[in-house]
C-alpha cells in the first residue's frame, strides 16, 4: 500500500499522499475516492464521535492532514451570509477530539459582496504537510504554517463579480495553482508555494461567472492542468501555463470539477445553455470539439457537484437528487434514478468501501452501493445546511454544516 501511495503522489505531481490524509478538494488528486474500509453505513448519535461548533458559515471543504483538520469561516457578526459585515477566518481542528487548535483572522476593509447561497469563505484549503493554502477571493491568496502564522500572501482583486468566489487552489510540484473566473479579467495563476512569487500568470478572458477547481491531468504521460470556464474548457501546460486546447459545448455557468479515469477525461455541467457530460481523449491541440470528444450525455448532468468515477462507472448527481450512472468508457446509461432526499446537491459524492455517499444542501447523507443496479443502502440525516463536499479520514467521515463541524465513524 505504501509503494501504491507513492506511486499515486509522484503520478499526480503532488506531495506523496498518505493513508488518512485528504489534503484538497476532493482529496488526493481531487477525486473524490478513499482506499479506507471500515467506513459508516447507517448512523446514529452513538456514531458521531465529536461535534465542534464553527464560528460562521462557510462552503469550503475541510481538509486533513496528520491529525490536523483545516477549513475556513465566515464570522458573520449577526449579519446575513451575504453581508459585507464580519470576519474572514482560518480554523485548525484536532481530528481526534474536535478541539480547535487555533484561529486566525484575516484582516479585510471590506467583505466582497456574493450571491445569497454563497458565501466569503467558499474556496476550499489545499496542503503539502507543511503549509495551508486558503483564498479569500478579491483578499487574496494567503500561507499559514500549521502553528498559524502567516507565512506569505498574494493580494488579489478587487474582482466584480456579484456571485462570489469559489475555486479553490491545488498544489502542483512546487507551485500554488489558482483559478480566477469572475466579471473582469479572468486568469489562471501560478505561484512559488514557499515565497507566493508568481512563475506564471495565463489570461483566461472569456471564462467569466466560472467556480470549477483546477484539475492536473496526466495525458500520455504529460502533466496538463484542465479548468472547465463558461461554454468551454481548456487545458493548460502545467509548467508553463501556455493554452494547449479547448473543448466548446458547456454551459454558460460552469462549477463541477474534471475528473479523470480509462485514459479519459471527463467534465460536465448543467445550467443556462443546456445540461452536458463529455468524456475527452488525450492528445489534442487547438480547438479539439471534433475530434477528441469521445462520447457526450444530456440526460442528467450536475449543476454544482463533481462527478465521480469509481471502477468502470462514472456517478453524477443534479439537483432534485436524481444521479445517473453511466459506463465511464462508453457513456451507455446503466441507470437513472432519484434518491430519496431531494433538493439541491452543491457537496460532490465521495466513495470508499464499496459505498457512495450523497450530502444534499438540507443536510441528508444518502449512502449508495457502487455499481450498475442503483441499491440505497441508508439515509441519515445531519439536519443542517450542508454545502461542503465532505472528508475522509482514519475511517471517519468528516461534514461540515452552516455551523457545525462532525466526525462520524462506526
Amino acid at each position: 500500500m505504501q509503494k501504491l501511495l507513492l506511486a499515486l503522489g509522484a503520478m499526480c505531481g503532488t506531495t506523496f499522499l498518505w493513508p488518512g490524509n485528504w489534503p484538497q478538494f476532493r482529496g488526493p488528486h481531487s477525486h473524490g475516492i478513499t482506499t479506507e474500509t471500515n467506513l459508516p453505513v447507517h448512523w446514529t448519535e452513538r456514531n458521531v464521535k465529536w461535534r465542534t461548533p464553527l464560528p460562521g458559515p462557510g462552503h469550503s471543504s475541510p481538509i486533513v492532514w496528520d491529525g490536523r483538520i483545516f477549513l475556513t469561516a465566515f464570522g458573520r457578526g449577526g449579519g446575513p451570509p451575504s453581508s459585507r459585515r464580519g470576519q474572514l477566518l482560518v480554523l485548525s481542528v484536532d481530528k481526534n477530539n474536535g478541539k480547535v487548535l487555533w484561529q486566525r483572522e484575516v484582516p479585510v476593509s471590506r467583505i466582497e459582496e456574493v450571491h445569497p447561497t454563497n458565501a466569503p469563505a467558499s474556496p476550499t484549503p489545499v496542503t503539502d504537510g507543511k503549509l495551508v493554502y486558503v483564498y479569500f477571493g478579491s483578499k487574496g491568496l494567503l500561507a499559514f504554517d500549521f502553528d498559524g502564522k502567516l507565512i506569505w500572501e498574494v493580494p488579489l482583486g478587487p474582482f466584480p463579480n456579484e456571485w462570489g468566489s469559489a475555486s479553490s487552489p491545488i498544489l502542483y510540484e512546487n507551485m500554488v495553482i489558482l483559478n480566477c473566473d469572475t466579471d473582469g479579467d479572468d486568469f489562471l495563476l501560478a505561484v512559488d508555494k514557499n515565497t507566493g512569487k508568481t512563475i506564471w500568470r495565463t489570461s483566461r478572458n472569456g471564462a467569466t461567472r466560472s467556480w470549477p477547481v483546477p484539475y492536473i491531468w496526466n495525458a500520455n504521460g504529460k502533466d496538463e492542468i484542465v479548468v472547465n470556464g463558461s461554454a468551454r474548457a481548456k487545458s493548460y501546460d502545467a509548467k508553463t501555463g501556455k493554452e494547449l486546447w479547448t473543448v466548446d459545448g458547456l454551459t454558460q455557468w460552469v462549477t463541477p470539477t474534471p475528473v479523470s479515469a480509462h485514459g479519459l477525461l471527463y467534465i460536465a455541467a448543467n445550467g443556462p445553455g443546456g445540461n452536458i457530460i463529455m468524456a475527452i481523449k488525450p492528445g489534442g491541440r487547438g480547438n479539439i470539439t471534433r475530434t477528441h470528444v469521445v462520447w457526450r450525455y444530456t440526460r442528467a448532468a450536475p449543476y454544482n457537484s463533481s462527478p465521480l468515477v469509481v471502477g468502470d462507472y462514472l456517478y453524477a448527481v443534479r439537483n432534485g437528487g436524481v444521479v445517473a450512472c453511466l459506463d465511464a468508457k462508453t457513456g451507455a446509461q446503466q441507470y437513472l434514478e432519484r434518491l430519496p432526499a431531494g433538493g439541491s446537491y452543491y457537496a460532490s459524492p465521495v466513495y470508499g468501501d464499496g459505498k457512495i455517499y450523497y450530502l444534499s444542501e438540507d443536510g441528508e447523507v444518502t449512502v449508495v452501493a457502487a455499481g450498475p443496479q442503483f441499491q440505497v443502502l441508508a439515509t441519515n440525516r445531519i439536519g443542517e445546511r450542508c454545502m461542503a463536499s465532505p472528508a475522509v479520514s482514519d475511517g471517519r467521515i468528516i461534514i461540515r454544516s452552516d455551523s457545525t463541524l462532525y466526525s462520524i465513524g462506526q
